[in-house]
C-alpha cells in the first residue's frame, strides 16, 4: 500500500506533483529532501535520477521506497525501481501502434522528443519507448551524443528494428523556451500513421488518401500515477512488459553506441 509520495524539486516537478496530489491527495504528497523518512509504503518521484546528488541517490536506492523515474537508472536492477512507462498509457503512440497491421510490411518508424528541461535522460527514454511500442525490438543500433550550449544537448540515433525495417530515434534536452515538441511517425508499404505536435498532419494515409489519425498530444501523467498507486504494483502493467523489455534494451543499446561511437547489435 503506497501511503505517501515525495517528489523531487525539477523543471517538471509541478506536474508530477500535481499527479500525485490528483490521486493520493493533498496531505500525502511532500516534496523530496535530504533528511525524508523512506518506507515501503513511500513512492519517491525523481524525473532524472542524473540530477540527484549522488549521496542522495544511493541512499535512496539503498531504502525499502519505490523509485519511480524519467528513465531507467543505470546498473540498478530491482522490482521497487521503476521507469515510467507513461509514453505507453495515452496519446499518439498507443494509437499509432494500435493500427499497425493496416501499414502491411513496414519500411521506416521514426520518434523524436524535445524538452525545454534539462537532463537527457528522460526525453530519450520518451523517445525510445515510443519507437520500440511502434517498430518492436531492435537488431541494431548507431548513435551520437552532441552538446549543443549549456544544459542543451541531444542524441540522434538510427538502425534496424529486428523486421529489418528502419529505425530512427531522437532526443533533445535544454531546449529553447516554446520549441519542446513530438514527433511520432510509421511508415509502411499499405500507409503512413504519423503525429506531430507542431502542426496539425496527425494523419493516416492509405491508398493515396489522408484521414485523421485519431489520438491528441494529452500528458498522461496522472493515468500513470493512478495505475501505480491504485494497484500498488512494483512493476508494470503484464501487457506493457515486451514492449518495456525491448525499450530497456533499445536505451541501454542507444547509450552503449554514444558512447563506444561505433553501431551495437542487440
Amino acid at each position: 500500500m503506497i501511503a505517501r509520495a515525495l517528489v523531487c524539486h525539477g523543471p517538471t516537478g509541478a506536474l508530477r506533483h500535481a499527479a500525485y496530489t490528483d490521486v493520493l491527495g493533498r496531505d500525502r504528497v511532500e516534496w523530496l529532501t535530504a533528511d525524508a523518512t523512506l518506507a515501503n509504503d513511500t513512492v519517491v518521484d525523481l524525473d532524472d535520477p542524473d540530477a540527484l546528488p549522488a549521496a542522495l541517490r544511493d541512499r535512496l536506492l539503498a531504502s525499502a521506497a519505490l523509485i519511480v523515474a524519467g528513465a531507467p537508472l543505470p546498473n540498478v536492477q530491482g522490482a521497487r525501481r521503476v521507469a515510467t512507462w507513461q509514453e505507453l498509457l495515452a496519446g499518439p503512440a498507443p494509437a499509432i501502434a494500435a493500427d499497425l497491421a493496416s501499414l502491411g510490411p513496414r519500411t521506416m518508424s521514426k520518434s523524436i522528443v524535445v524538452t525545454e528541461a534539462p537532463g537527457l535522460g528522460p526525453p530519450t527514454w520518451r523517445a525510445v519507448l515510443a519507437l520500440t511500442a511502434m517498430g518492436g525490438g531492435l537488431r541494431r543500433i548507431a548513435a551520437r551524443r552532441q552538446p549543443r550550449g549549456a544544459g542543451f544537448e541531444a542524441v540522434y540515433g538510427v538502425g534496424r528494428f529486428r523486421d529489418d525495417s528502419i529505425a530512427y530515434v531522437e532526443a533533445v534536452a535544454g531546449a529553447p523556451p516554446a520549441s519542446g515538441l513530438c514527433i511520432y511517425e510509421a511508415l509502411g508499404r499499405g500507409g503512413i500513421r504519423e503525429f506531430d505536435s507542431r502542426r496539425s498532419i496527425n494523419r493516416v494515409i492509405s491508398g493515396g488518401a489522408a484521414s485523421p489519425l485519431p489520438a491528441a498530444q494529452a500528458h498522461p501523467y496522472t493515468k500513470f500515477v493512478a495505475g501505480l498507486c491504485r494497484d500498488d504494483l512494483p512493476g508494470p502493467p503484464a501487457e506493457l512488459a515486451p514492449v518495456l523489455a525491448d525499450a530497456h534494451a533499445a536505451y541501454a543499446a542507444l547509450l552503449r553506441a554514444c558512447e563506444s561511437g561505433s553501431a551495437v547489435t542487440l
